[in-house]
């Protein structure tokens, strides 16, 4: 049974304002397999598919990062992410 990749989100806001920049902090655990298709999705509470997300951007590969360690990244999201 293959392992599942792992993303655990760290220091996850319960409100954002619109306007102010948004930073998504995460770990990439030492499981997970980079591929060139990942992103990082703000939702909306209760969403229950993927294509509900509110705006996203594509997760850059970090700095230092190899298969089988863990890093630590961040995603920002613009201001004007938040005010549709």
């Amino acid at each position: 049974m293959d392992k599942q990749s792992s993303v655990v989100f760290r220091n996850v806001g319960q409100v954002y304002f619109p306007q102010t920049k948004v930073e998504c902090h995460y770990t990439l655990t030492s499981d997970h397999k980079w591929s060139s298709s990942d992103w990082i999705g703000i939702f909306q509470l209760g969403w229950s598919s993927v294509k509900q997300y509110h705006t996203y951007t594509w997760a850059h590969v970090p700095e230092g990062y190899a298969d089988g360690v863990s890093v630590n990244c961040c995603a920002l999201f613009p201001g004007t992410a938040l005010t549709h």
